[in-house]
């Protein structure tokens, strides 16, 4: 088990091989929860759309903006 220190700002440092092993880098969420007389730290992973459902969906070039007719025949 590995210990660490909270300093002056309440902020700790998890040690690197707990980090390595977890794949927490800069910017990782972490979920708090209390359980038992104990807190458990989870790293939360970001779910991208090709991970939800297979599709990595690639720009064919550059948008085409609606001009102002366009937008005043929406509303009607």
């Amino acid at each position: 088990m590995e210990e660490t220190i909270v300093d002056t700002e309440g902020r700790i440092k998890i040690p690197e091989s707990v980090r390595k092993r977890w794949e927490i880098k800069e910017g990782t969420v972490i979920h708090f929860e209390e359980k038992d007389n104990e807190i458990l730290l989870k790293p939360v992973k970001k779910v991208s759309l090709k991970d939800l459902c297979g599709l990595s969906p690639k720009r064919t070039g550059k948008p085409k903006w609606a001009t102002t007719e366009e937008i005043k025949s929406i509303w009607g």
